[in-house]
């Protein structure tokens, strides 16, 4: 299927709603979902990942989203262990020269676009780049799968929003919705799950194929309204406001609360550690 009917399907199924994109063919799920009334942490501090951080709750959904590469296989299976969903994040729409493939993306000619500004080690791509990206990003899931990972979250799949005097490419949202679906096809394939990140002009479109979403600031910035898609389709909204910014649990957890996200207030974007954490519902 080309880029353009991948894309109709999204917009037809978003806005007709389950019954278009149940015509799909059908095959049986083995990826898990993530429904609303999840609780759930975020951790990207670089630090052997924090276990206990959700015992003691009473709800039995649980999610922990940690790094791909800087959590071991025996980690994730300890966390499983306590019935935690795990979550590997891992970029989607950068070439990072931390991560262990970085060679990879020096391969392809034209792929690497401009540094990103705060991230001196990491720089944009051409997500138009569809065929080169693949084998590379199905190397990260494949690396998912093995460690025990449940879901992966896609950090910068929303690149077309930076602009192409940011990238320096002149992507699109259709580009960009184009390659999250080929990413979630792929994980699901491998039986994992793989969310929406950020992305809010995204959100009503990649709804009918992601399986969760996971936003930044949506209440910051007036953007939350398109999430309400994927609650409509009882997929889960993880929703992050921080602290650094003067929010309080008390500014954001009342509309979060009525539109079935699962809300967090966290310190910074910059470093998210394990704790502090203050949950909007459910612990």
């Amino acid at each position: 299927m080309n880029k353009f009917a991948l894309i109709a399907l999204a917009l037809a199924a978003a806005v007709c709603g389950p019954g278009v994109h149940a015509q799909a063919p059908a095959a049986a799920p083995i990826w898990k979902p993530l429904t609303p009334g999840t609780s759930w942490n975020w951790q990207l501090d670089g630090r052997a990942a924090n276990t206990s951080m959700l015992d003691g709750l009473a709800n039995p959904k649980k999610m922990l989203d940690i790094d791909l590469d800087a959590t071991s296989a025996a980690e994730v299976a300890r966390l499983k262990a306590k019935g935690i969903y795990v979550v590997c994040y891992t970029e989607v729409g950068s070439y990072n020269l931390q991560r262990a493939d970085a060679a990879e993306f020096r391969k392809v000619p034209g792929l690497i676009g401009k540094p990103m500004d705060g991230f001196e080690d990491e720089y944009w791509i051409d997500v138009r780049m569809t065929d080169a990206l693949m084998p590379i990003m199905t190397a990260r899931l494949d690396k998912a799968r093995a460690k025990g990972c449940d879901g992966v979250e896609p950090d910068l799949d929303d690149s077309f929003n930076q602009g192409q005097e940011n990238t320096g490419f002149d992507l699109t949202m259709e580009d960009s919705l184009y390659y999250l679906q080929r990413l979630v096809d792929a994980a699901h394939a491998r039986g994992l799950s793989m969310g929406l990140k950020n992305g809010p002009e995204m959100a009503p479109y990649a709804a009918a194929f992601a399986d969760w979403a996971l936003n930044e600031e949506c209440n910051q910035h007036g953007e939350c309204a398109g999430y309400k898609e994927f609650i409509k389709r009882n997929k889960a909204v993880f929703q992050v406001e921080y602290r650094s910014n003067g929010t309080r649990v008390k500014d954001f957890c009342p509309a979060d609360n009525k539109n079935d996200f699962d809300g967090l207030l966290k310190d910074a974007s910059e470093l998210l550690h394990a704790l502090p954490r203050d949950a909007c519902r459910n612990g």
